[in-house]
């Protein structure tokens, strides 16, 4: 079967616009992990988005940068594709940290939410605060990324510490401020800190 029937048609306009979404996105979550002292993570942060499996989803699915393209493949075909490449690859995605249990409690999947380590859950902080400035662009506020996380947490596979940690981290940003929540991460967080 040919791609082209596969995908909804693309054209030059949703190029255009999915690839200035995904530039803008990466160099924005670049400056934030470089304001916390992850320099290479803002360096390497969604590369795969690049690699011509989420790419060309993206650029099939691109909506005027209202939602994630993913989103749009869900849709059309029950699942994402490049979703499932680009969880697969990244580590600042809580998805990524799943692992079959070994023994798992009645009633439950045997599936598992692992334990992210902080470095991975600070960046994972800046992708959602990125996130939240580009899909909301000039309406973003510091309270849009608490938002989000509370209205999808419930169906969340993920680890109770990790779930603490990025949580208390979006208070922050929500009473304080992006100043004080990017101190708090390099000076505290990304130090041991307890929360």
């Amino acid at each position: 079967m040919e791609l082209k029937k596969l995908l909804p048609k693309i054209t030059w306009k949703k190029i255009r616009g999915h690839w200035k979404t995904i530039n803008e996105h990466k160099l924005l979550v670049m400056r934030h992990c470089f304001r916390i002292g992850l320099y290479r993570q803002g360096l390497m942060h969604d590369l795969s988005k690049y690699m011509p499996s989420e790419l060309l989803m993206g650029f099939a699915y691109f909506d005027d940068g209202k939602s994630s393209p993913n989103n749009g493949e869900r849709r059309d075909k029950g699942y994402s594709y490049a979703w499932m490449h680009h969880k697969g690859r990244n580590r600042h995605h809580f998805e990524y940290w799943t692992d079959y249990a070994l023994h798992p409690a009645d009633e439950k999947y045997p599936v598992q939410a692992v334990q992210m380590p902080r470095r991975y859950v600070a960046e994972m902080l800046m992708d959602r605060i990125s996130a939240s400035k580009n899909y909301n662009k000039e309406s973003y506020t510091q309270h849009h990324p608490l938002q989000y996380f509370e209205r999808g947490k419930s169906h969340y596979l993920l680890h109770p510490q990790t779930e603490k940690e990025l949580h208390g981290m979006l208070r922050i940003l929500d009473q304080c401020g992006e100043e004080k929540l990017m101190y708090f991460v390099k000076e505290y967080y990304l130090k041991g800190y307890q929360i």
